[in-house]
């Protein structure tokens, strides 16, 4: 949160907590969010794609029969075993936030580009 000397203790220029439950944003931050999810996203799609390339050079060391060869294979190995998992995470996640945000412009008459 941003705060200035101006605002009391516990108060922010972009949010104004009403209750527990309840917090006023307003649009231009609101938006910069989700700009942020956004890119988040486009992101992840980055990953995606070398995480094809990853499994691609997997096959590939798979190939050889070496023991520098078959280090590398369980290094890669290692990555996409976990990174795997956490893409699928971090997708769904995202995914959920992005559609939240969307219903929220939805419903209050607002648009994204």
């Amino acid at each position: 949160m941003t705060f200035t000397e101006g605002c009391p203790s516990g108060r922010s220029q972009l949010f104004t907590f009403k209750t527990k439950e309840t917090i006023t944003v307003d649009r231009p931050t609101f938006e910069r969010i989700l700009t942020l999810l956004i890119g988040c996203s486009n992101h992840l799609e980055y990953l995606v794609t070398h995480e094809i390339f990853v499994g691609a050079a997997r096959d590939y060391l798979a190939t050889f029969d070496n023991l520098e060869s078959r280090k590398a294979l369980a290094l890669v190995s290692v990555w996409t075993d976990t990174s795997t998992e956490t893409f699928d995470e971090f997708s769904d996640c995202l995914d959920e936030a992005l559609q939240s945000i969307k219903f929220i412009l939805a419903t209050t008459g607002g648009g994204h580009d």
